[in-house]
């Protein structure tokens, strides 16, 4: 096996699995923790429209029609969450109570 061989090359991938991967990662769930959970998910759900956008501005990445649905669909999917965070309303705020005789309690 060539590639474990090289010093190089198996730096790189111990690089990419420990730092990029695994810290990240660890980093991540300790920030998560911090914030509300609509708000952590909000940001993962993001998070590949931000990499399709940066890989845009700096490798001239081009985007097709599925792109912009996508996006769009994540967009919208965030606008709802934070619209329904903001207006909660609870099923059970106005459910009955009815016990199995029939009287409402």
């Amino acid at each position: 096996t060539p590639i474990i061989s090289s010093p190089l090359a198996l730096g790189g991938i111990l690089y990419t699995g420990l730092v990029t991967t695994a810290l990240a990662l660890w980093v991540e769930s300790i920030a998560f923790a911090k914030v509300p959970a609509t708000d952590a998910s909000i940001i993962l759900t993001t998070e590949p429209l931000i990499a399709a956008l940066v890989g845009a501005i700096t490798l001239g990445e081009t985007f097709g029609m599925s792109d912009y649905f996508g996006a769009t669909l994540i967009i919208g999917a965030c606008a709802y969450a934070v619209l329904m965070e903001s207006n909660p309303t609870s099923a059970t705020d106005d459910a009955v109570d009815v016990t199995p005789n029939g009287s409402q309690s």
